[in-house]
């Protein structure tokens, strides 16, 4: 018997409007030497340590299932943060703690621009509408701004990243705490960069009901094994445990990370060094005469350039060395951002920057 086929004039008709317009976040895979776009720690483990990761994946069952609640994870995370294990619940990455938030207060999503892409993505995956209010010319956030749009559209949700990405400033204290006693929203507080800033809004947790606090390991080194921690009341807690996956954290990641984490004095050298290598690399570009470069917390640095953006990031690309360009119309023209690397690395990006600048 010959099986029907089904007919289908456009299967895309089947698929969400929000999603149909949707545009997939982009990640540039060139191969390079020098791979400074995407603000990981250029830092790999060193080989005692790697050794160490090694003997306990051997161990590990992977024809199990993992840990459902992580609670040797949660413990390592307890004590690299300071963070009460009861008061925390971990993602696959900080992308699936947003989307959680997202599910569980819907929107409208407010969130100042320019900022980390995936508040917006993920709020419009999840059908929500998203409100944008942009940064001042300095980058700095407009906190009356901010609230007055929470106001007028009612938003459940309001996204700072602090420091944020992709500008490296920090929002100003003052800033903050006044959309986060005056807005009647979640208002998160997105601290990726924290340990390239050392300053944290955590102490403030008990006194903001409304206050959720996200973290990562990404930045400071463990960009593979995808483990982001979120922290709020314990009310908000139990509610947005409900939302979480079960078994989202791999085996492998949880087995990992507690070890690689039992090494706090090598990511707190590493971290170190990035700060010192971040401010010797904004000396550096701060003397070539054409670029603006922008004050940074965080472990990468966003710059202007006189000349076009996109001639300078292929020029680079054909060198070898990738970094990220962000230049768009509005305050971004022109801007690209450099992931702190290895001194030896940082050198050889701002030396092939002033040979291509002098070429134009």
């Amino acid at each position: 018997m010959r099986k029907k086929i089904a007919k289908i004039k456009n299967i895309a008709n089947l698929l969400k409007p929000e999603i149909r317009r949707l545009k997939a976040y982009s990640v540039d895979e060139s191969p390079a030497r020098l791979k400074m776009d995407a603000m990981e720690n250029p830092f790999p483990l060193p080989d005692e340590i790697r050794q160490e990761l090694a003997e306990a994946l051997k161990s590990e069952q992977i024809n199990r299932y993992p840990d459902p609640s992580a609670a040797q994870l949660k413990m390592s995370l307890a004590d690299l943060w300071g963070i009460g294990t009861q008061r925390m619940v971990l993602g696959n990455g900080s992308d699936e703690l947003i989307q959680m938030i997202v599910l569980a207060f819907g929107g409208p999503v407010l969130v100042p621009v320019p900022t980390f892409a995936m508040y917006e993505i993920i709020s419009k995956t999840l059908a929500q509408s998203v409100v944008a209010v942009p940064l001042k010319k300095d980058f700095s956030l407009d906190a009356d701004k901010m609230l007055k749009k929470t106001r007028d559209v009612r938003a459940k949700v309001i996204f700072l990243a602090c420091p944020n990405n992709p500008t490296g400033n920090r929002f100003s204290d003052e800033a903050i705490l006044k959309i986060l006693n005056k807005a009647n929203a979640i208002v998160v507080i997105d601290e990726a960069y924290f340990s390239f800033s050392g300053k944290t809004f955590l102490p403030l947790l008990s006194s903001y009901p409304n206050m959720i606090i996200l973290r990562t390991l990404s930045k400071i080194g463990f960009a593979g094994l995808r483990i982001g921690a979120l922290t709020t009341s314990s009310k908000l807690i139990n509610e947005l445990a409900k939302i979480r996956l079960p078994y989202n954290i791999s085996t492998l990641s949880q087995a990992a990370a507690v070890v690689a984490l039992r090494h706090k004095n090598t990511l707190n050298r590493q971290i170190s060094l990035l700060i010192s290598a971040r401010e010797r690399l904004y000396n550096a570009l701060s003397q070539i005469h054409s670029i603006t470069v922008y004050p940074s917390e965080a472990n990468f640095i966003l710059f202007k350039t006189g000349t076009d953006a996109a001639y300078l990031y292929e020029k680079l690309r054909e060198s070898g060395i990738l970094i990220k360009n962000l230049s768009r119309p509005g305050i971004l023209s022109n801007c690209l951002r450099v992931t702190v690397g290895t001194p030896e690395e940082n050198n050889e990006f701002v030396d092939t920057v002033k040979k291509i600048l002098k070429t134009v």
